[in-house]
């Protein structure tokens, strides 16, 4: 077993930069909406939260190849992903009510 050293920064600044990425102005960069990349970015959220629990599953029972190690990140990524989510969602709820009791 190989334990990889704490400071592995490039991997955590490319997956904070693709995150910051995925919330550029969309229109100007791929014409594609907000809900657009909304969507995706639930559909990402959730491909992450499946991927995590076939890790642990595997790992679970026992095959070759899936540690208990890897099972516990695939399942810290796929939270962190979920919170991020429900972030995004009470921001535009919070907005949204914003609009709404707003005085035109």
């Amino acid at each position: 077993m190989s334990i990889n050293a704490i400071d592995s920064t490039p991997s955590i600044l490319s997956g904070i930069s693709s995150l910051a990425s995925a919330f550029e102005d969309t229109d100007t960069k791929t014409g594609g909406s907000f809900s657009e990349m909304l969507v995706s970015q639930i559909k990402g959220v959730d491909q992450t939260v499946k991927e995590a629990e076939d890790t642990s599953r595997r790992a679970m029972l026992g095959n070759a190849g899936v540690s208990l190690h890897d099972a516990q990140i695939a399942t810290a990524k796929a939270e962190l992903d979920m919170r991020l989510l429900v972030q995004v969602r009470s921001k535009a709820l919070e907005m949204y009510r914003d609009i709404m009791t707003m005085q035109v």
